[in-house]
């Protein structure tokens, strides 16, 4: 265990480059009335915003850098972050890759996550 924790740790302060402290995610209802399809696919017209799904949640994504986090993209109130920082960490960070299931970045794609939807509603409907 000990061995893990220290490849871990390493990982932590040799390889990030504090991907998280650049974006800010925020949990979201999934939109289902018209309404709120409509707002949430308003947010999408902002350069830096995105939407993306994880484990069939729903997440807004503004791209807007932490302003504790310094040049060398290391916190500068470590000792004193919030609870929401202190339980992000590797392996479930944004360092491994892949965060997300989709993800959807324009309104076009918004549109076309809803297509697709609608049609396999339709096709579950016809069975």
């Amino acid at each position: 265990m000990l061995k893990k924790n220290k490849t871990i740790k390493n990982k932590c302060l040799e390889e990030c480059d504090a991907l998280c402290c650049n974006d800010l995610a925020v949990q979201i209802c999934k939109p289902v009335t018209k309404v709120e399809k409509e707002d949430l696919r308003w947010h999408l017209f902002f350069e830096g915003v995105k939407v993306y799904i994880r484990h069939r949640k729903w997440h807004l994504l503004i791209n807007s850098r932490c302003r504790y986090l310094s040049k060398e993209n290391r916190c500068t109130i470590y000792d004193r972050r919030p609870e929401r920082c202190r339980k992000h960490n590797y392996p479930h960070c944004e360092l491994e890759g892949k965060f997300f299931d989709i993800m959807i970045e324009t309104p076009e794609q918004f549109d076309e996550y809803f297509a697709r939807q609608k049609t396999r509603q339709r096709g579950k409907s016809k069975r």
